[in-house]
Order: structure tokens, then sequence, then C-alpha cells
């Protein structure tokens, strides 16, 4: 059973969202506008531990603010987990 599930976990492909059963790193695009690549960046994190205590504010409104951003470019999410105990998310979001 744990074999057929580590299976099914190796031939998803790319469109999925990636999972890492001992560790994920990765950066991954979350949305695209019309505006110009824009030279600014702003960021933001939130953070969980266990899945039990869950930390930050990600939401790109406060990446926006952080980077001084009123016309975003595109938004970017990087992803850090180690065995589940502990998880990070941070969006990027660009633009002028």
């Amino acid at each position: 059973m744990v074999g057929a599930a580590l299976v099914a976990l190796t031939m998803t492909s790319c469109g999925a969202a990636l999972v890492g059963v001992i560790y994920e790193g990765d950066t991954q695009p979350v949305a695209v506008t019309s505006n110009v690549l824009g030279k600014k960046v702003g960021t933001a994190k939130c953070a969980s531990v266990l899945g039990i205590a869950a930390y930050g504010n990600a939401g790109i409104s406060e990446a926006a603010k952080n980077g001084n951003i009123t016309k975003i470019s595109h938004i970017d999410r990087k992803t850090f987990n180690v065995l589940g105990v502990y998880t990070e998310y941070e969006y990027f979001v660009y633009g002028e």
C-alpha cells in the first residue's frame, strides 16, 4: 500500500502541486497580470509548526504593501517544508 502511494506521488505531473514527503523547497508561480514587469518586490511570510500552531501574514496585499507596490505584475510562492514538522510559505509580489 505504501509503495503504491509512493509510485503515485512520483508519477504526478509538474502541473500538479509539488509535495515532498520528507523535504520540500520550491518556488512556483501563483498569478500574473497584464501589467508591465515591475522593478519592485514585496514579500510576506507565514509558518506552521506541526500543523498545530500557525503564525504570520502571507497575504498578497501585505506583500504588496511591504514592497510599496500599487500595480502588481505577478506573484510567486516559495514553500519550505521538513517532514510536516515545520512549514513556511512566502509570497513574492512584483510590480510598480
